[in-house]
């Protein structure tokens, strides 16, 4: 949607009451709108909407590293958490439009929201699609993605403060901090290079020490995660870009 979506006398930005507006004034005239014009209606694809803008955000934050680690790093936030719940729309809106109702109402339930490594775990599953191969969580991209999901994890239940000590270093006290590196930390703070940073993907641990080539690897590793679930449903999921369209018809017009 644009800007001009939402017209900045309606309700939204506390215009006039329609219930008030369209009352009969003196005379018997009113404020009431004449219909006209054309509406269109379209089916969204979060998907597709949340995939683009995480794409949007994740270019930013390249342009803006230059000049201001924060404000890329502020970005990549923004972009990370659009991967992940571009992804999270990915599965659930599969489950439903392609699986067994009784299972998908398992997978999609949001008052019953299972983990999202599970939805993407049982999807095959749910969808019965005879040409499914085994699945080996051992094997790339899975437990890369793992990682992606443990992290968002890690913002959404952040736990007791023990849990989430962050170091950062610099070569004088007075001068600018950036995120530790494993290399850096003195052996007598006990730190290992995991409690930094995840084993196999590098993405830091700190959401603050997140930054725009860590975004490259959350992207890789998204895009690698569903085209091996695409393979394993024999294309069902993106066949004909279903994950991406988002068709749009005439539903009123010219009055």
């Amino acid at each position: 949607m644009s800007s001009g979506d939402f017209a900045p006398n309606g309700p939204r930005y506390g215009g006039m009451n329609p219930a008030v507006s369209g009352r009969p004034r003196p005379g018997g005239q009113s404020d009431a709108p004449t219909p006209t014009g054309w509406i269109i209606e379209t089916v969204v694809s979060p998907f597709h909407c949340l995939y683009q803008d995480a794409l949007e955000f994740h270019k930013q934050s390249h342009l803006r590293l230059p000049r201001s680690e924060a404000e890329a790093s502020r970005l990549a936030r923004a972009a990370f958490l659009l991967y992940v719940e571009s992804g999270s729309a990915l599965v659930h809106q599969a489950a439903v439009e392609l699986g067994r109702p009784d299972l998908a109402a398992v997978l999609a339930d949001p008052a019953h929201p299972l983990a999202l490594s599970d939805v993407w775990r049982l999807l095959p599953g749910v969808l019965g699609d005879p040409a499914i191969s085994g699945h080996d969580p051992k094997s790339p991209p899975w437990p890369q993605f793992a990682e992606v999901l443990a992290l968002r994890d890690l913002w959404s239940y952040p736990g007791l403060p023990s849990n989430r000590r962050a170091y950062y270093h610099s070569p004088r006290k007075d001068a600018s901090y950036e995120p530790l590196r494993a290399h850096q930390a003195p052996p007598d703070l006990g730190l290992t290079a995991d409690s930094l940073r995840f084993p196999l993907t590098g993405l830091p641990r700190d959401p603050y020490a997140l930054r725009p080539r860590d975004l490259d690897t959350v992207r890789g590793i998204l895009d690698s995660a569903i085209d091996s679930l695409d393979r394993r449903l024999s294309g069902l999921l993106t066949r004909d870009a279903r994950h991406r369209k988002e068709p749009v018809k005439m539903v009123h017009g010219g009055e």
